[in-house]
């Protein structure tokens, strides 16, 4: 699917062109009527590909991937990152995107005042700070569970609770990894021959860009840290659990084995003490038994076993 619009002034000949990649009749389109290469669609579909900016000489175009945010489920707060790639070829940007990541063309329609964009330069950036600001929305969902698993710490834990904690590292492995990359190819763009002849205008657009990037990427960190010292602590707490009901069943593991000593010994087929009192001797067999087991108990007790 590819849908073109103009941006900038009537008397402007730029346009922005918006794809989503999801057949091979999509590739073959933007090969025949753009002149789009085999090496430019690999980078288009590998949902692997990393934050990175390259540029062909050859064709005159400047490639700009960066990664975005995509729900696998909300309830859960469960997510992962996939690629957008944009694309500046003389007088068209492309925005390429797959299936799962179809919704950023929606989002950039919407956002973008295209009437008061005045080059392919000025689109780029601005795309690039509302796709960064994409993580800013999951980051505050994470938090708000994060704050609530915490709460959950002090009353009792169970495994419905670590299976969500295990759902925000998961979503945070993917975005600190993203966020990172995205805030190292926002800053290095400064370095390179589309950083160079930037306007000062898109020069603070960039800017911007950086600064967006770098909070992202900062927030991602600090949330993965307190997630990770959540998921320590539930650990901890779980073990120390874990090591008190052992501990619980060790003891009266230990003082429930004197009854069958006792009774053992008085249960042999041969003569014993205190077995010549008639009715009595079982009275004083139990109470041999009884006091065993309190006296067991108290040097357990002494010795701080519990």
């Amino acid at each position: 699917m590819i849908v073109e619009r103009k941006i900038g002034a009537k008397d402007q000949d730029l346009k922005w062109v918006m794809t989503m990649v999801e057949s091979e009749d999509d590739r073959r389109d933007l090969q025949v009527k753009y002149g789009l290469t085999d090496e430019i669609l690999t980078y288009i579909t590998d949902e692997n590909e990393r934050s990175h900016y390259d540029r062909d000489e050859f064709l005159n175009s400047q490639l700009f991937v960066l990664h975005v945010p995509v729900v696998v489920d909300q309830v859960s707060q469960r997510y992962i990152t996939r690629p957008v790639t944009f694309l500046l070829k003389g007088n068209l940007v492309f925005s390429i995107t797959t299936k799962t990541t179809h919704w950023v063309n929606t989002l950039l329609s919407e956002r973008l005042k295209l009437n008061q964009i005045y080059d392919t330069n000025e689109l780029l950036l601005v795309g690039m700070f509302i796709l960064f600001d994409q993580f800013i929305g999951p980051i505050r969902k994470i938090n708000a569970e994060q704050n609530r698993l915490d709460q959950q710490l002090n009353k009792s834990p169970d495994n419905k609770d670590l299976i969500a904690l295990s759902n925000l590292q998961q979503s945070l492995a993917y975005f600190v990894s993203a966020t990172r990359n995205n805030a190292m190819m926002a800053v290095n763009l400064s370095n390179t021959p589309f950083g160079r002849q930037l306007s000062d205008t898109n020069q603070e657009r960039l800017d911007d860009a950086v600064i967006e990037a770098r909070q992202t990427s900062e927030m991602t960190a600090i949330e993965a840290d307190v997630v990770d010292r959540i998921s320590r602590t539930f650990n901890n707490v779980l073990n120390n659990n874990l090591n008190d009901t052992m501990k619980f069943l060790t003891i009266w593991s230990l003082v429930l084995t004197i009854p069958t000593i006792v009774t053992g010994f008085y249960g042999m087929n041969v003569k014993l003490p205190l077995t010549n009192y008639g009715g009595v001797s079982w009275l004083i067999t139990v109470a041999i038994t009884l006091g065993v087991m309190v006296w067991v108990a108290l040097m357990l007790k002494h010795r701080h076993f519990w």
